[in-house]
């Protein structure tokens, strides 16, 4: 009986600390301040005071995790909506993603080999700029952590929105479709979240971009592994 209890008041907690952060960030935007950030952090913060083990949490959170694959899905209505203007960026689109895919598992294979990382670790980090359903999946598929690859996964997209606005500033990048599909193919959903402040075209391109990203990705990382 108390485990739905339990559950339930997990999913209004989570939903209510989610809701409280990105009212303040709607009022202080920031990037620090990104309601993924924030109430992730926060959360975190109460299960360690309070003692509460992730397993614990998982009672509810659970229910949560298993939204994203419908939340991923759910992307295709404004991708269809945009899609006259999304085909004809199409080229742009899909020439980016080739070489952000490229350019991610190519200088983490780089940085990996510099530390000396085992067959198993290499297999773990490789898929770290895909969606988290896809990377874990492929990461298994190699015989790496998926655990742990959740973890990279994660790093990515958080150091993505809260470094990536900022580096491409410096860069001189000022459109906001390439900084959409940067976003997209580099930090998966987290990316996108961000690219939606930018408006519905942008939130297309970075939704596409993020599905092309973990296509591209599952199909060359495996011969990639086996070339090298």
């Amino acid at each position: 009986m108390m485990y739905p209890i339990v559950a339930v008041a997990i999913v209004i907690a989570t939903v209510v600390i989610y809701f409280l952060f990105r009212k303040l960030y709607l009022r202080y935007p920031y990037p620090i301040l990104l309601p993924v950030v924030t109430s992730t952090v926060f959360i975190l913060l109460i299960l360690l005071f309070f003692n509460i083990s992730y397993e614990d949490y998982l009672i509810g959170g659970e229910w949560l995790s298993r939204l994203m694959g419908p939340a991923i899905v759910a992307l295709a209505f404004p991708l269809y909506k945009q899609r006259i203007l999304v085909l004809r960026y199409s080229v742009m689109i899909g020439g980016a993603v080739l070489i952000g895919v490229f350019l991610g598992f190519s200088t983490v294979y780089g940085l990996a080999l510099l530390f000396q990382f085992n067959d198993i670790l290499v297999a773990t980090v490789l898929p770290k700029s895909i969606t988290a359903p896809v990377a874990v999946e492929i990461s298994a598929a190699l015989h790496g952590l998926p655990p742990l690859t959740a973890t990279f996964v994660l790093v990515a997209g958080f150091s993505g929105i809260l470094i990536g606005p900022w580096v491409m500033q410096k860069a001189g990048i000022r459109s906001l479709y390439g900084k959409s599909i940067a976003l997209g193919g580099a930090s998966h959903a987290m990316g996108i979240s961000k690219a939606a402040e930018y408006g519905n075209i942008p939130l297309s391109m970075s939704s596409i971009a993020m599905t092309l990203s973990a296509i591209v990705a599952s199909l060359f990382i495996p011969i990639f592994i086996w070339i090298f």
